[in-house]
């Protein structure tokens, strides 16, 4: 049993062999569901910087 309790966590703390990101973690799993088009209006004036001095 304690063989067995010992392999357990031997495997859930070491690295996964292929480690892969979110994105594509997200897009296996949701992937078939199909995306979304999104109509964006265009922009007209430029980005601002924040302000953060109040």
């Amino acid at each position: 049993m304690e063989a067995e309790a010992r392999a357990i966590l031997a495997e859930a703390v070491q690295e996964p062999a292929d480690p892969v990101g979110l994105f594509t973690t997200l897009l296996d799993r949701f992937g078939a569901l199909g995306g979304v088009d999104l109509n964006l209006p265009g922009r007209h004036d430029p980005a601002r910087a924040a302000d953060f001095s109040a």
